[in-house]
Order: structure tokens, then sequence, then C-alpha cells
């Protein structure tokens, strides 16, 4: 049988501990690989340099150039007398997968780190940009071969779109085990927290689909409840400044914590009362499986895997039922109504999660590629 190559395309040329996994993985399981960014040289040339993966980067970070210049690598990176494959991850990447299977008559998969609602999104705040983008993934997901679904949330997406149900494997992106249990035991001073109770954190980028806005509304209900509750917000990004002007009109500046980005989400989490997680969409939403190995109760609209982990009866997840301030406020008040100043450091659990520990799942995608390309042509 010939071997497989694949050929992984990838829009950043910063390196990525989950790539590198998957790669390595795919490397012992006796796949040969290339790895082509659509980012002029970095960091993940010097790591993979003098290795078994040879990496193609172009020499310009111009959209339409970087496309072409894609395709280029990716005819070189093609190895004769093997099955090539392309394995392509992100928006752009899967574009220029479905462009070059077209042109260089390659099959190829698509691991869906897109968020399914967030062109949808998109198009609420920029018309023509979100219609644009929304029929470049509609162009991408009808030739994809196969498409790693990561939760519930993206499989019905592409139900919905009539993407063959027979060509999505269902594998979740995983959540790196030995990590998550070193930094739950690393000495660095922990962040000083106001004290109070109930302690709610929210960990995410700050943007639109994120749902910040809400939360802080919602929260400022809570506080009449909860006089001294405490919100920690964990992350960056561009909303940072609006949502700092909006604790400060709500008079919540006692109350609400902005972070900005925290090396130990981890340790934050063993020492918080609960998971708010009001996200419009999530692909996966690794921060659902970090709560649930810190035994931290979960609410959350139902996106990415928390739809899975509900449906199968998870305790520590709640799923809310409504979208306004005074619903999210109202489940949240009588969940810490019954539980008031129990606040304390929770047990880690790792045992029930193990099937979303990344070793498994890169073992899961090397079976599932291993059985599935070979049969493609």
């Amino acid at each position: 049988m010939k071997q497989i190559h694949l050929i992984h395309v990838v829009q950043s040329s910063s390196r990525h501990s989950w790539l590198e996994g998957l790669i390595s993985e795919l490397e012992s399981q006796g796949f040969s690989q290339s790895l082509v960014t659509l980012h002029p040289r970095g960091d993940i040339n010097n790591f993979l340099e003098g290795g078994s993966v040879n990496v193609f980067s172009q020499l310009t970070s111009n959209k339409a150039r970087s496309i072409v210049g894609a395709i280029n690598s990716i005819k070189k990176a093609q190895k004769s007398g093997s099955i090539n494959f392309l394995l392509v991850e992100g928006h752009s990447a899967a574009y220029v997968g479905a462009l070059a299977g077209r042109y260089l008559n390659l099959d190829f998969g698509i691991v869906h780190h897109n968020q399914p609602k967030y062109f949808q999104i998109l198009r609420e705040k920029s018309p023509i940009r979100g219609l644009i983008h929304q029929r470049i993934y509609n162009f991408y997901i009808k030739r994809a071969s196969i498409i790693q679904s990561l939760s519930r949330e993206v499989t019905d997406s592409l139900l919905t779109l009539g993407y063959d149900a027979r060509k999505i494997v269902s594998v979740g992106h995983g959540v790196d085990f030995v990590k998550f249990e070193n930094d739950l035991t690393d000495k660095a001073p922990q962040l000083k927290l106001r004290d109070g109770f109930p302690r709610i954190l929210m960990v995410g980028r700050l943007a639109l689909e994120k749902n910040y806005f809400l939360a802080i509304e919602s929260f400022g209900l809570l506080r009449q409840a909860f006089p001294t509750a405490q919100l920690l917000i964990a992350g960056t990004g561009p909303l940072k400044v609006d949502i700092e002007s909006l604790v400060l009109q709500k008079g919540l500046t006692d109350n609400v914590s902005i972070l900005g980005w925290v090396k130990n989400i981890p340790k934050l989490m063993v020492v918080s009362d609960a998971l708010l997680h009001l996200s419009m969409t999530e692909s996966y939403g690794q921060v659902y499986i970090e709560a649930c190995l810190a035994n931290l109760p979960i609410f959350s609209f139902p996106t990415g895997i928390a739809i899975d982990l509900f449906q199968a009866e998870n305790p520590l997840i709640h799923i809310i039922s409504g979208e306004s301030p005074k619903e999210i406020n109202s489940q949240i008040k009588d969940f810490f109504t019954e539980r008031v100043n129990d606040s304390k450091t929770k047990s880690p659990v790792f045992n029930e999660y193990r099937r979303h520990d990344q070793t498994i799942v890169f073992q899961e995608m090397a079976d599932y590629l291993s059985k599935v390309i070979p049969k493609l042509r």
C-alpha cells in the first residue's frame, strides 16, 4: 500500500502546540508530512527545521500573493509515489486547500475551527464582508473530502448546509492534560484577587461574539442579591476599553476585575465558584473541558462542546435558557442561593474526561485518516 503524505496547510507560521502534537503522533503512525504556512517564515520553521517535516512559507504577507504562493508550495510539497492529502486548519487555509484541490487534483480535509455562527454575526456588523466570507466558507465546505467536527454545534451546522454526514468525523480538539496538571502545581505566585462570593470567572477573547456586555448587565443584577460577588474577566481583545467603560458606568469597579492575559487559567478556575460563558457560538470551547477538569460549575448558552456535555448529562453544565440579563441572573442566583458562602478550593477531576485528552484525540485522528484517505481515490 502506498504511504500517505499529509500536507498541512495553516495560516500562521507561529508555533502551535496542538498542531505540533498532531504532527508528532502522525509521524509515529508512519505518515510522511509537509507543512505549508500562508505567512512568511516564523517560529514553526525554526522548530521543525532539521526534522522529517518539510516546511514551506510564503515570501509575502499580501493575501492574494500568499494564496498563489501557497498553492505553488503545495505543488512542491507533493511526494511522488505517495497518496498526497491536504489537511487544512483555519478559514484562509481552507480556501487555499479548496483551490489547490481543484487545480492540483488533490483531496483535502478540514479541521473545523470556524465558529458556526461567526459569519452570521459578522454580517450583522459588516453585511458585505460577512456575505463574502460566508460564500468563501460555503465554497470550501462543499469541496472537502472530510471534515473534523469539534462539537455537536459544528456537526449540526454542517448538516444544515447539506454536507454529507458520512464525511464528518466527530473528534474534539482536546486538552493538554499534562500541561493542565502542571499548571495546577505551578509554584508561581497567584494573582491577588478580591474576596467575595460568588466569584464568577469568564475566559476568552474580548470580542463581540463572546457577549461580555450582556454578562456585565447580568452580573449587575446578581450583585443586588450578592453584594460581594466578584466577576473575573481573563482575556485580551478589541473590546477592552468598551468593557472597562461599561463597568465604570454600571458602578461595578469594586466587583469586576479585568485581568488581561492570564498565564495560568487552571489555578484561577480552582479558586472560582463558576464559569460564565455567554459566547454566541463555538467550534469547540476548550474552556468547557478545562472547567470540568477543575470541577467548576459552568453557566453557558448552548454552544460548542457545552451541548455535547449537557446531552451527556454532565452535572457541571447549566445551559442558560434565556438571553436577557434578567433570565441569566435568575438562573445563576438560584444556583448560588442554595450555596451561600460555600466557596472553596475544588478538587480537580481527570478520569471522567480522559477521552478529551489531546493524546487520545491525536490517536483517533491518525487512525481515522489512515483508514479513510486510501479509500478516497
